[in-house]
């Protein structure tokens, strides 16, 4: 009887199983890393607006829904104290960013306590992904290729970072990816109302999480091609009419139906920094006639003028602010493990040849190749984390790998089982350092930082791990140039100050540096992308580090 029921259960024991791995890895990671730049603030702003409903102190470059799911265990679960001084992100000398590290370690509640919660509902995020990805690919290529999917799901560094951070990166991934599934659905198995309203309400959840998901709308015309392969054009018409209701008023639902917040302090938003913009008419009548929430307005304003713009950047020793068309297909191949680029290939090769499965694999590399594209155009290169999307239909092209046939299927065997330990080695000997994961094409992590920076491999994460090598080295004070949004000082750690991007309220500021003591040094202060003088700390890319924390902080 036990091998009856296992044998019918194997697929969901192994799902499970898979699940399961990936939610303790997340959950490891999510308690040993420290804020990273962007965290703060995103978890301040969503808290602001579940508990007060305050969308303009952070509206810039993201809609408030990605902010909420980083918040929402915090409003359920604990009574913080916000400060009435809270000045907006974009006012001149505003204490928005120092303000949201002291909601998390000035609080009622311990500081690494509040971060945790605020990462716990993100990976949460994560599982869920994680349970599309299987359910895509076991409608596109059977049982197996579900397993294969997932397999490569729960072991990927990229997902697993990001699935341990209160950022909206994951969110916007999972958003995009399961309303992508449920336009597939709509595509294929033809029209209902409920099928309707859930992509409509999935389509605005993203839309309100983060602007790449308006590369959701070729998509959606994706989906209506396809319906009109099962119904009456005047029948596709109207019920894609009723899902354009449904974004359009869940979008409003998001934002309480208010065009803007309600809150006595609230003061207007700053629109006179797009005067210059081509887009400026188009967003004046919206806001004339309040179309559509005005922070939510302002916040792809912020992303139309900031594409355009650029940020400092570095790749492979270069530096610009103009952005490389390249970035993103560099840091793709660096950073992705090596068995999922062979193995994603190989499927797109073989199912290009199978005339019975080929026209599936429309719905599944068009989005991708939307946000590689889209991604590739625009100027700000700070990180991989924005072609995130990108992975889940990765994962899910994997999956017809169990169908591939060939005429040595011994060999094909032999070659998947190879490549899938190469996979667990090399993404479980990277734990819990996930995010500073790049792969053998360069070296391994050891050796990022000569091609990439930032968000990539050094976003202040490794202050848990500095105060460990320092206590285990009997190390009392260190001198420290830190990028990060944080300040060392709640970690326990005492330091003297170096120059860095940025150490809020510095300590221990010594007009000359001497060469003495211990160094602790972050991989983009060691690379200067930040810095008025990028050789600042050159003296040091010619010193081999006594050791690394993370791969991030020599």
């Amino acid at each position: 009887m036990e091998g009856t029921w296992l044998g019918e259960r194997r697929w969901l024991v192994i799902t499970g199983g898979l699940i399961f791995l990936f939610f303790v890895q997340g959950y490891v990671i999510s308690w040993q890393k420290s804020n990273t730049w962007d965290e703060p603030a995103h978890i301040l702003a969503g808290y602001l607006y579940l508990k007060e409903g305050r969308d303009y102190i952070a509206p810039l470059n993201h809609p408030v829904f990605g902010r909420m799911m980083d918040a929402l265990p915090l409003a359920l679960f604990f009574d913080l104290e916000t400060s009435p001084r809270i000045m907006p992100e974009d006012e001149p000398g505003s204490n928005f960013h120092g303000e949201a590290l002291k909601f998390i370690y000035e609080n009622r509640e311990d500081g690494r306590r509040i971060l945790f919660y605020s990462r716990v509902s993100i990976l949460l995020a994560g599982v869920i992904l994680g349970i599309y990805v299987y359910l895509w690919s076991r409608r596109l290529w059977g049982e197996r290729g579900g397993v294969v999917s997932l397999f490569f799901y729960s072991l990927s560094p990229n997902i697993l970072a990001h699935s341990s951070l209160a950022t909206t990166d994951l969110p916007v991934t999972a958003l995009f990816f399961i309303t992508a599934y449920h336009l597939y659905i709509l595509a294929t198995d033809g029209i209902t109302s409920a099928r309707v309203v859930a992509c409509g309400i999935l389509l605005a959840l993203a839309l309100a999480t983060k602007h790449t998901s308006f590369l959701l709308l070729p998509v959606v015309g994706m989906a209506l091609i396809g319906s009109l392969g099962h119904h009456r054009p005047s029948r596709v018409v109207l019920y894609y009419a009723l899902m354009a209701v449904v974004v359009y008023v869940t979008i409003w639902g998001v934002y309480g139906f208010r065009f803007h917040s309600a809150d006595p302090s609230y003061s207007g938003l700053h629109w006179e920094r797009f005067q210059r913009s081509f887009f400026l008419p188009l967003f004046d009548f919206l806001r004339k006639w309040r179309l559509l929430p005005e922070s939510y307005l302002y916040g792809i304003a912020g992303v139309l003028m900031g594409s355009t713009t650029g940020r400092a950047a570095f790749l492979m020793g270069e530096y610009s602010v103009d952005g490389w068309w390249y970035y993103f297909p560099v840091a793709f191949l660096i950073k992705t493990p090596i068995p999922t680029i062979l193995l994603f290939i190989a499927s797109v090769l073989y199912v290009s040849v199978d005339r019975v499965n080929r026209h599936k694999m429309v719905f599944v590399l068009v989005p991708a190749l939307l946000v590689f594209i889209a991604m590739s155009m625009q100027k700000v290169n700070i990180g991989l984390r924005h072609i995130l999307p990108v992975y889940p239909f990765v994962f899910t092209m994997i999956g017809y790998v169990a169908n591939i046939r060939t005429d040595s299927q011994r060999t094909a065997r032999v070659v998947f089982v190879l490549s899938s330990l190469w996979y667990v080695y090399t993404t479980l000997a990277i734990h819990p350092h996930q995010l500073a994961y790049f792969n053998e094409f360069i070296g391994g992590p050891k050796n990022g930082y000569k091609f990439l920076v930032d968000s990539n491999l050094d976003w202040g994460q490794d202050l848990v791990g500095l105060k460990e090598y320092m206590d285990r080295n009997d190390i009392k004070r260190i001198k420290l140039a830190y990028f990060g949004l944080s300040d060392p000082r709640y970690y326990g750690i005492d330091y003297e100050y170096l120059p860095s991007y940025v150490i809020p309220e510095p300590v221990n500021v010594k007009p000359v540096i001497t060469l003495d003591g211990y160094f602790a040094i972050s991989a983009t202060m060691l690379q200067g992308v930040y810095m008025f003088d990028r050789d600042f700390y050159r003296i040091f890319k010619e010193i081999e580090p006594i050791d690394t924390i993370g791969y991030s902080i020599f």
